[in-house]
């Protein structure tokens, strides 16, 4: 999967990690704070990742007695990365796979959405009334791709859907994630923050 510049960053979701984290006066704090000791650009970047994972999952689950004030921006950078991979899937590839074509993809979000449709019975109906619905693969993508995202915007502002980790829409979150965290470029977000 070839992912291009983007503002000057490596790609989108580096730029979009650095932008939640620099656009807030407390997270910046927090950010410059675990970077500042850092003996190099590697062990920062390494900081700066684990807290974001952490940040967003301690998001995701939601458990009892953690710290709520950073909700609303973990809720904003999760949906700003969740909808920045589904910009990334290749909707036409997903609707050939997901029809039976044999055709092979590096493309990890795509990759991840197709495993998410097929081993959830609802959302196989669901590609199957869209795909009905479609004059052709092209129409079939699109239709799928409002859908889809109209789906995770209604579940992550919902903050109930959240806390069931084993829904469909919690697993594909979760794994739309990892794939971001795997094309972010931590260091680079790690020294773009001064120290104090």
């Amino acid at each position: 999967m070839q992912l291009s510049a983007y503002n000057g960053w490596e790609n989108k979701f580096t730029w979009l990690v650095h932008l939640h984290l620099s656009s807030e006066q407390a997270l910046m704090h927090e950010i410059t704070g675990l970077v500042a000791d850092a003996a190099n650009d590697g062990a920062a970047g390494w900081r700066v990742q684990m807290w974001v994972k952490m940040a967003l999952e301690n998001w995701l689950t939601g458990y009892a007695g953690r710290d709520w004030s950073q909700d609303d921006a973990m809720r904003l950078l999760a949906s700003d990365l969740v909808g920045s991979a589904l910009a990334s899937v290749d909707w036409d590839v997903l609707v050939r796979l997901l029809v039976g074509e044999t055709i092979s993809t590096d493309n990890l979000f795509t990759l991840t959405l197709y495993q998410s449709i097929m081993s959830c019975p609802d959302w196989q109906q669901q590609f199957s009334v869209l795909l009905h619905l479609s004059a052709s693969v092209y129409a079939c993508a699109d239709l799928l791709k409002d859908w889809m995202r109209e789906m995770l915007d209604t579940w992550i502002d919902m903050l109930s859907a959240r806390f069931q980790r084993g829904s469909p829409f919690a697993m594909l979150v979760s794994g739309l994630l990892a794939n971001t965290y795997e094309v972010i470029c931590w260091q680079h977000i790690a020294r773009a923050f001064p120290s104090e």
